[in-house]
């Protein structure tokens, strides 16, 4: 190639050009996204790349205005729109994946993403694009797409358990049944705990032991599932009782209501609250009336607490108003020669 064929002033453009375009995204990156917050979803998208989109940009200039060979002027043309479509595919998958992120948010307790879609929809668009370069580069995509078919055929047989868990999992958060930050319980099992993540493979539940379960998608899938934050995160928590047959019944239910209310006002800090706290006699017990006391907790995750400190506020409160909680009593009837009979009284 003559360079000599190249007047100096186009040299000079096509070095200054890029650079100055470099500079200039450098500088409206800086003024414009520093005037945003940095949790927005435009400054988290061109954070890094609108310094590059102006170097294209300047590349765009110099083309124009720089006067090239024929033939040279053909490849610039050509590895600028490769450039340019490269840069719109980083700004799209950014996009994308940012804007599924703050769609997702408010579902989700600790504001993480679910990393297998986040994932999809970022290949997909690299694909895309990788292949719509390969074409403008004058590369047959319908041998690799015949060659990726057949080859895919047998990836799939090879790797059934893990496609298995793959579609799983988009099928798990297509339905938003379960989503991350969701308490959810296995039936059957004794997995039970808070969804963390939700990946290609498996989904991630940290149980209140604090210890991390991994749940492959496809059991996870194909298992019954109690989901305690649907349709609200709001349950009704019990607590069974037995008291004395002697007790009078309205009396303890009363008594049980007021102490429920009081202990959950003070656990919500709330003195105004008006809790759903109620009483259900269930029947008769072999030492006592039995009934269940049931009571409204913010989340699954209050459960304990509040219940501990019921307990302890009810048997306070019993023992000042002479409501007795029966020990269970056993009778033995001994005969002559015989082996002791246990009765229940």
């Amino acid at each position: 190639m003559d360079f000599t064929q190249i007047s100096e002033r186009t040299i000079l453009l096509w070095l200054l050009a890029p650079l100055a375009g470099w500079l200039v995204g450098w500088v409206l990156e800086y003024l414009v996204l520093g005037r945003l917050a940095k949790e927005s979803l435009f400054h988290r998208t061109l954070s890094g790349l609108g310094r590059w989109m102006g170097m294209v940009g300047g590349l765009g200039l110099a083309l124009r205005y720089g006067v090239l060979p024929e033939h040279w002027h053909d490849e610039a043309v050509l590895g600028w729109e490769v450039a340019s479509v490269f840069i719109v595919t980083v700004f799209l998958a950014r996009l994308v994946s940012q804007y599924f992120e703050d769609q997702t948010a408010e579902l989700r307790r600790d504001m993480q993403t679910a990393s297998l879609v986040q994932t999809i929809l970022r290949v997909v668009i690299y694909i895309i694009g990788l292949l719509v370069i390969l074409q403008m580069l004058g590369i047959s995509i319908t041998p690799m797409l015949t060659a990726l078919g057949v080859g895919g055929l047998a990836v799939a047989l090879a790797l059934q358990d893990t496609l298995s868990n793959l579609f799983a999992g988009i099928q798990i958060i297509a339905s938003r049944k379960i989503r991350p930050g969701d308490f959810i319980r296995l039936s059957g099992s004794t997995e039970e705990g808070y969804v963390i993540d939700i990946t290609w493979r498996y989904t991630s539940v940290q149980m209140i032991s604090n210890q991390m379960v991994i749940i492959p998608n496809s059991r996870l899938a194909s298992a019954i599932v109690t989901n305690t934050n649907l349709p609200t995160k709001e349950i009704t928590a019990r607590l069974d009782l037995g008291v004395h047959y002697n007790s009078d019944l309205e009396h303890v239910e009363r008594v049980s209501v007021e102490t429920t209310v009081a202990v959950l006002r003070e656990y919500l800090n709330d003195p105004t609250a008006e809790p759903n706290a109620r009483v259900r006699y269930r029947g008769f017990g072999d030492s006592s009336i039995t009934f269940s006391i049931l009571f409204p907790v913010p989340t699954v995750g209050d459960q304990i607490p509040v219940t501990h400190r019921l307990v302890k506020a009810l048997h306070k409160r019993y023992a000042q108003e002479g409501i007795i909680i029966p020990f269970p009593i056993r009778t033995l009837e001994i005969s002559r020669g015989g082996e002791p009979k246990e009765i229940d009284s």
